[in-house]
């Protein structure tokens, strides 16, 4: 009685990380409509326009950003300067980011989907944990770089250098643009010999099926 509960609760907890998985599918996958639209915008609109647009704008915000508070008022906004070159690559960077993400949430429900049903160590899951796994892998390379960029192109866009120098307590600035965040590598390789184990486990399930 009690084993029919639990397995019944999990099945219920399941469910629900199914719904926030494609819920979570949504949302990725309306930023990235939202990056293509940018990204079509940055190809086609001229870079006067974008800039006159951002000049004449009267936008007052702040947001928190890899441990920095980032404040765009009026004043920021005035030294503005768009590099058409910059956004573009900025924004090819984020969807192909964002893109691996959103490959990661679609392979976890499928996983957590075959698992609802009693499908638990098959061939199909093991490599789906293993994909999970590579684009771990293709994160913890691209992490960095991603912020790194995002960060260097904001200060090129809202400060000169000039600016920057004119700053007592900043004495240089630089990016490391290659960089290799281990935690993400970490969990990549955690990721892949769970998948090795149910590869493993989808053979032994084979072998007693053909048993039985």
């Amino acid at each position: 009685m009690d084993q029919s509960l639990a397995i019944r609760n999990i099945k219920m907890s399941l469910r629900i990380l199914n719904v926030l998985l494609i819920a979570t599918i949504v949302i990725v996958s309306s930023c990235i409509l939202l990056l293509l639209g940018l990204f079509v915008v940055a190809l086609t609109v001229s870079g006067e326009k974008i800039s006159k647009l951002v000049l004449d704008s009267n936008i007052d915000i702040s947001f928190k950003f890899n441990g920095m508070t980032i404040f765009l008022n009026k004043d920021i906004m005035s030294n503005f300067v768009y590099d058409k070159s910059e956004a573009t690559i900025l924004i090819l960077l984020l969807m192909i980011f964002t893109l691996i993400f959103l490959s990661i949430f679609i392979l976890l429900r499928k996983f957590v989907k075959s698992v609802i049903v009693g499908d638990v160590f098959t061939l199909r899951n093991s490599k789906r944990i293993e994909l999970v796994g590579y684009s771990l892998l293709i994160l913890s390379f691209l992490s960095n770089t991603v912020q790194a960029y995002l960060v260097s192109t904001v200060v090129h866009i809202f400060l000169n250098n000039n600016e920057i120098d004119n700053i007592e307590w900043i004495q240089s600035v630089s990016f490391r643009f290659f960089d290799i965040n281990w935690s993400i590598l970490l969990c990549s390789f955690i990721v892949w010999t769970i998948g090795r184990i149910f590869r493993y486990g989808s053979f032994l399930q084979e072998e007693y099926d053909e048993t039985v």
